[in-house]
C-alpha cells in the first residue's frame, strides 16, 4: 500500500514525496533525472521530461492509496 499525499490535477501527478512520483490513470511510477543541475520526472520509455519546479506549481493536498499485489514466495 502506497499512501501519496500530493496531487497535480493539470498533469494528472500523484507524488508521496520527491522520490515516488505517480503518473495516472496508468499508475505508473516515473523514471527520477537530474539534467543540468535540476530534477525531472520522466514516463518509461518516453522523451518527455516534467520538472519538478512545474509539477509543484499546481500542487493540491489530497490523500490518494494505491494497493499493490502481494507476491508471495512459495516457501
Amino acid at each position: 500500500m502506497i499512501k501519496l499525499k500530493y496531487w497535480n490535477e493539470a498533469l494528472q501527478i500523484a507524488m508521496a514525496d520527491w522520490k515516488t512520483v505517480y503518473q495516472f490513470p496508468e499508475r505508473e511510477l516515473m523514471i527520477k533525472e537530474i539534467h543540468q543541475g535540476n530534477l525531472y520526472y520522466r514516463r518509461c520509455g518516453s522523451n518527455q521530461r516534467i520538472s519538478y519546479r512545474q509539477l509543484k506549481k499546481g500542487l493540491q493536498k489530497k490523500e490518494i492509496i494505491i494497493y499493490e499485489e502481494l507476491n508471495l514466495l512459495p516457501f
